[in-house]
């Protein structure tokens, strides 16, 4: 049966936009957000490892029978716990050969520290040239307010200048980016106020800002309306590209930090969790072995069940560590609304200005066809102008070089007169006398 009206495809979209509705609002929920974010990494373990063993518990009250003849095979259960033992061993040297890679880049020569110093302390004094101040903050997150707060005192010079730009439409381009860069600047300032270096609010407030897109809506406006802004309005908005790049830089280098500490975190807290982990497994593969685990009745179940689930939980505790911390870097990863001059995620508002080089994959034919077209009716503007300068300069240099011959012979062609002002005969005039000559001997004769 057909479906004339579309209302298959309807019904589709519209459940897939109730899914996708429901998928945001579960990922902008409190709890999710503790778990991906804000939590502290070791709370989050904890949490992880207790539902873990919830989740164990309330299905062996579903079914007790199952659970207590799957957890009396010991056998199993040995390769189970030897899988997870090795598992745990492997998992903290890997971690730990990814941590001395990272940690190896922090040992360098004198020569490198001097030249890391250098650069960070022109870092800071290009920081505090820009916000004219006698001193940058030394934390991460009082330096990033200071920066901020640059941007918003710039982008309200800017928008005071280009009040007197005659242009309407440059005018209201400018003004809604300056509104967009206030608001951004003073919420993102507000959210490092008092924030501390290693919590997610200083690094929340440098993702959630979108330095990216201001920084090329501002080139945009530059680049287009060059002729219509006067020097002021030129100025201004030169210097508010200056300080995003500068903001710029400041954030991808404090988000590289933060990356760095969350490594030199896992690898700490995996070798802390791993030592009581592995000694426990050992300690229960002989128990299992030996069969002393003592065997009473705990409500609807034994000891048993409830000493293997517990263990289990236990056992799995590195790999907890590792997907807390992973989680979280990869939450951030995604988070990132720009990279460097780029957006890597839809921005939530559309561009100021648009771009005019937009060309439809389907017209990329016609277009190179165009301008082909018009490089073939160029070069032949070119030969045709080419031929007229080649005939114009030949007439030119046929006139040249008869002029001087015509010129000689407007004088008569005729010799200089001699000293006793007698001219002497020509070669034409010889050629006459000497026919006059011949017919005179002929008459004779």
């Amino acid at each position: 049966m057909t479906d004339p009206l579309g209302l298959s495809g309807r019904r589709v979209a519209t459940a897939a936009d109730r899914v996708n509705t429901l998928y945001r609002r579960i990922k902008s929920s409190r709890p999710v957000s503790w778990v991906l974010f804000t939590g502290s990494r070791p709370a989050v373990t904890a949490v992880l490892l207790a539902g873990v063993f919830a989740f164990l518990v309330v299905l062996a009250l579903l079914r007790p029978v199952d659970i207590q003849q799957l957890l009396t095979d010991t056998n199993t259960l040995q390769t189970l716990f030897t899988t997870l033992l090795s598992g745990a061993i492997l998992i903290v040297s890997i971690v730990s050969s990814i941590s001395s890679i990272v940690l190896s880049q922090e040992i360098t020569d004198i020569e490198t520290e001097q030249s890391r110093i250098d650069a960070s302390i022109e870092f800071r004094r290009r920081a505090e040239s820009l916000a004219e101040v006698e001193g940058s903050p030394s934390q991460p997150a009082a330096f990033l307010e200071v920066i901020l707060y640059s941007i918003y005192r710039e982008a309200r010079a800017l928008q005071r200048t280009a009040d007197h730009c005659d242009d309407e439409e440059c005018r209201e381009q400018i003004d809604a980016l300056t509104d967009e860069i206030v608001d951004e600047a003073r919420n993102a300032a507000e959210t490092l106020d008092g924030a501390r270096f290693g919590t997610f609010n200083v690094l929340s407030a440098g993702l959630h800002y979108d330095y990216s897109w201001q920084l090329n809506t501002a080139r945009r406006i530059r680049n287009r309306y060059e002729d219509e802004l006067d020097d002021r309005t030129t100025d201004a908005l030169q210097e508010l590209i200056d300080t995003l790049k500068f903001f710029a830089t400041g954030r991808e280098y404090f988000q590289s930090l933060y990356y760095k500490r969350e490594v030199a975190r896992l690898s700490s807290n995996l070798l802390y969790v791993s030592l009581p982990v592995v000694v426990f497994i050992s300690y229960l593969l002989l128990a299992l072995n030996t069969g002393i685990i003592p065997i009473f009745r705990v409500g609807p179940l034994t000891s048993l069940p409830l000493f293997i689930m517990f263990a289990y939980t236990v056992s799995i505790a590195p790999y907890v560590v590792l997907t807390a911390y992973v989680v979280r870097v990869a939450a951030i990863t995604l988070k990132t609304l720009a990279a460097g001059p780029f957006l890597v995620r839809q921005p939530k508002h559309d561009d100021i200005v648009e771009l005019q080089v937009e060309i439809e994959p389907d017209s990329w034919d016609e277009q190179v066809d165009d301008e082909r077209d018009e490089d073939t009716d160029a070069g032949s503007g070119r030969d045709t102008d080419a031929g007229l300068d080649r005939d114009t300069d030949a007439g030119l240099d046929r006139d040249t070089d008869a002029g001087p011959d015509r010129d000689t012979d407007d004088t008569g062609g005729r010799p200089e007169p001699d000293d006793d002002g007698v001219e002497p005969a020509s070669a034409d005039d010889d050629g006459r006398h000497a026919a006059d000559g011949g017919a005179e001997n002929r008459s004779e004769t």
